[in-house]
């Protein structure tokens, strides 16, 4: 197991590596002067000698690549920088936000999880005219946009209904309506997975078998079918987590929560350059970290590939 990990971790170096160069040059050659951007919003009118001091403070007087590897040596320490808009380190703006985005990723893959589960067993134990009506309920839910679902939730709970705040604190009760609106996309495209993988599964010799011996639908696919396909799910919500961390910009700024994509979007308007550098890097991490969980999720639930990589 020891060997297959750092066998990935090896594989992934190069890829980190490339990911980091783009994330250091897309915001390096992106137009827009920073250090006019913070003159400007001190008050101050920017003079010559002002912006040379504070480009020598940033490293942006010096060449490209001199500045990407000043850059990288600081990134593997976890050292981005300063925020060009507030002042605080780069780590001290994600941590202040992480939590909140953690707890939205989380609660909307908890939600894909229960929803994808229900949907695509009902799906593939149901009759032919149900499982057709669920799969297009899956369908449908996959392809609306997530803006579009987050603005018909605000209009029904909160306009109508009132039974949640368009603006909230923070609070647990302010989660709900992003998670669900998250959870219900990425559920759904899962629980089409979920249907593929126990249709594919029942028409196996084992699955028949168990039916010959009198074993009712629930038992089969509780005790047989469902041990044979947790590793590739597990794979699936593993890498839709990182999913989920990567896309909540645009849901949590329609409900106006207060994680990482809050902050991206307010880096992004004020030319924060080491946020914008620190979020794609961190945003990259977190895709391999879950990657790597998925595939030893995969190994663990599996009796031969379990062996296979203890014998190694």
């Amino acid at each position: 197991m020891l060997r297959f990990i750092l066998v990935r971790l090896a594989a992934a170096l190069p890829t980190l590596l490339g990911m980091s160069f783009v994330a250091f040059a897309i915001v390096a050659l992106a137009p827009g002067d920073p250090v006019m951007m913070e003159l400007r919003a001190m008050g101050i009118v920017p003079k010559p000698e002002d912006i040379a001091a504070i480009q020598a403070e940033y490293g942006l007087d010096k060449p490209f690549f001199a500045r990407y590897f000043d850059w990288l040596g600081r990134a593997v320490r976890f050292e981005f920088g300063t925020s060009v808009a507030t002042g605080r380190t780069v780590m001290a703006e994600i941590m202040i936000h992480l939590p909140a985005t953690l707890a939205l990723a989380i609660s909307a893959l908890l939600g894909a999880i229960v929803i994808s589960l229900t949907l695509g067993s009902l799906a593939a134990m149901a009759g032919q005219f149900a499982g057709a009506g669920l799969r297009g309920v899956t369908v449908l839910l996959v392809s609306v946009p997530s803006f579009w679902l987050a603005l018909l939730l605000i209009y029904i709970f909160v306009l109508r209904l009132g039974w949640a705040r368009l603006v909230g604190d923070g609070s647990l009760s302010d989660l709900i309506l992003p998670a669900v609106t998250l959870s219900l996309a990425v559920g759904a495209a899962l629980g089409r997975m979920v249907y593929e993988r126990i249709r594919s599964e029942m028409s196996e010799d084992y699955v028949r078998l168990a039916i010959a011996k009198g074993l009712g639908p629930m038992q089969i696919l509780i005790g047989h079918i469902a041990p044979r396909i947790a590793g590739p799910l597990a794979t699936a919500w593993a890498n839709a987590f990182g999913g989920l961390l990567g896309g909540t910009v645009i849901v949590e700024s329609i409900f106006g929560w207060p994680g990482l994509g809050q902050l991206i979007l307010e880096a992004i308007a004020q030319r924060d350059f080491p946020v914008i550098q620190a979020y794609l890097v961190f945003m990259g991490l977190i895709f391999f970290v879950t990657s790597l969980i998925a595939d030893l999720a995969v190994i663990l639930s599996d009796p031969q590939l379990r062996r296979r990589y203890s014998d190694e």
